[in-house]
């Protein structure tokens, strides 16, 4: 009795590496949002820029204060990775606090957030 292999692990590996890439995607959009909701009236917000300029980038995005990027994560030796950050020169005394206010923390309470989400995320990627 003969058979012949149908080998589709190249096809398997491609398909994986775009739900990775979207997964990582849907991650950083969630931080971004999750961030973005920190900063309220009377919790670092006076105008709405800072909330305005949080966003996910690319890890090779320059964050800068005129800059705009879409939410694609890139692979760095092998895994996919984003950047969630603001460009605005003030952003991180806010987020870390100088003298004697200790800050919001916005970024890093954004990414707590979402940490619980990640298996929803998972899940709804698995099932496409």
């Amino acid at each position: 009795m003969k058979w012949k292999l149908n080998w589709k692990g190249q096809q398997l590996l491609e398909l994986e590496d775009a739900q990775m890439h979207g997964l990582v995607s849907d991650i950083g959009l969630s931080v971004e949002g999750d961030a973005k909701s920190e900063l309220y009236k009377g919790h670092g917000v006076i105008t709405g820029t800072l909330r305005r300029s949080i966003h996910a980038a690319p890890p090779s995005h320059s964050f800068g204060p005129n800059d705009s990027s879409n939410a694609s994560p890139e692979k760095i030796d092998g895994k996919w990775t984003i950047a969630v950050g603001s460009g605005l020169k003030y952003a991180l005394p806010v987020h870390q606090g100088h003298h004697s206010f200790v800050g919001y923390h916005y970024l890093t309470n954004g990414v707590d957030k979402t940490r619980g989400k990640v298996p929803g995320f998972v899940a709804k990627r698995a099932f496409k």
